[in-house]
């Protein structure tokens, strides 16, 4: 075939695949480095979880990774949703837009998350929202020393990203919750369309269970999507409110179903002794906090040097539309006006003469700030990880065990 020239096999490989040494990420931007190789541990937990459950938590764990693909590659090739873009680490795929370790992410919050929600043993109908929480647990602290960390940076203006917290936009938190029910209605519930079982360990049969992984990678996004539609939207963008309403509305709605649910226990969701709840996912969860606690105590973010791609600049004055969901039309800067911009976690200030990027540039490097008060950052980010430690320490401690073969599950 003409066109699979070796010329263009080359362009796309380097395209789909490009390596940083780690001595330059080190030197530059070193807790990325250290995120990036514990990221990479912490999937290896997960896998070896699933690995050592077997069935269908292998299946599971793969249907994470597939919906992984699916929202990080939607996210860079759709315009309207295209409002952030991720350091560079070791090893990055499609052009340079996603980190190999930001796939095993999903799995790390994802399927950590699934499994202590599953021990609660809930109904069917509450799981989902048990697990939207569990991840935005798990998300909070991640969120914020993210982003100071220079991680990844957002669109400086797009609509739907606008209000922060610490900097972190509302709708992050909102979407981890959203997209993670999603996910687990939609394996749980496509296990029981297709195969007639419930169970979460017995599978029933690999092409069976590949459809269900399938099913789940692709259509998680649009079914998280939807609460978007129902909530986000009209409160948002039709009545004005601020997104953080919106995402406190979620919280209580889930916490609501949770709560509710959990008022009348499964007879195995109470360990009628103690259990030991340091395996892999007591672990990870364990190790996870207590990384963003020592992080943001140490952290000196005007250290900070990411070199990469980032918003491109250009024309302070060019703008381009935002369809939305319900079908308006809101509007965006198109390019980041490196002279008036509102990201205050980066400026110039590590670049000769403090000068900003000229026009026209996509790959260019930012300057960490430091912390506007470091007791807040520390304070804040220590409480929300002590709450995620022990809404995890209630899962996996004082609640049931992981389903293993040879044990049914008990009909809801």
């Amino acid at each position: 075939m003409e066109c699979l020239t070796k010329d263009s096999l080359l362009k796309f490989m380097q395209w789909f695949v490009a390596f940083r040494k780690p001595i330059d990420i080190w030197s530059n931007h070193s807790s990325y480095l250290i995120i990036e190789i514990v990221t990479y541990f912490f999937a290896v937990l997960t896998f070896r979880h699933a690995y050592r459950l077997g069935g269908r938590y292998m299946f599971l764990w793969f249907a994470i990774i597939a919906h992984g693909l699916t929202v990080e590659s939607v996210s860079y090739f759709v315009p309207d949703i295209d409002n952030f873009w991720h350091a560079q680490s070791m090893i990055m795929l499609l052009g340079k837009r996603l980190p190999l370790h930001i796939i095993f992410f999903y799995p790390v919050f994802l399927y950590t998350a699934g499994v202590a929600a599953a021990r609660l043993k809930l109904p069917f109908w509450a799981e989902p929202f048990a697990h939207g929480l569990a991840v935005v647990a798990m998300d909070v602290p991640f969120d914020i020393m993210g982003i100071k960390s220079l991680w990844w940076t957002w669109h400086d203006t797009d609509p739907n990203i606008y209000d922060r917290h610490y900097w972190v936009p509302w709708t992050s938190y909102f979407f981890h919750m959203s997209f993670a029910s999603s996910l687990n209605i939609l394996i749980n519930g496509s296990r029981k369309l297709l195969t007639g079982s419930s169970s979460k360990i017995e599978s029933k049969g690999c092409f069976k269970e590949m459809m269900c992984v399938i099913i789940t990678g692709l259509f998680s996004f649009p079914l998280g999507a939807l609460q978007f539609v129902l909530l986000y939207h009209p409160l948002h963008d039709n009545l004005h409110i601020h997104t953080e309403v919106c995402v406190f509305i979620l919280v209580a709605i889930y916490i609501c179903i949770v709560w509710n649910a959990d008022r009348n226990p499964d007879d195995g969701a109470r360990p009628k002794k103690g259990k030991k709840w340091l395996d892999e996912i007591g672990l990870l969860v364990s190790l996870h906090f207590m990384l963003y606690i020592l992080l943001t105590v140490n952290s000196k973010p005007e250290n900070i040097r990411s070199i990469g791609l980032h918003e491109p600049t250009g024309n302070c004055n060019a703008t381009t539309p935002v369809y939305t969901a319900m079908g308006q039309v809101l509007s965006k800067k198109t390019y980041l006006c490196t002279t008036e911009y509102d990201e205050a976690y980066y400026d110039w200030h590590c670049l000769t003469g403090g000068k900003p990027p000229k026009d026209g540039m996509e790959w260019y490097t930012i300057c960490g700030n430091a912390f506007p008060n470091h007791t807040e950052y520390i304070v804040v980010v220590t409480a929300f990880s002590l709450i995620g430690l022990f809404y995890y320490w209630q899962m996996c401690a004082r609640s049931g065990k992981d389903q293993t073969r040879g044990k049914k599950m008990k009909k809801s």
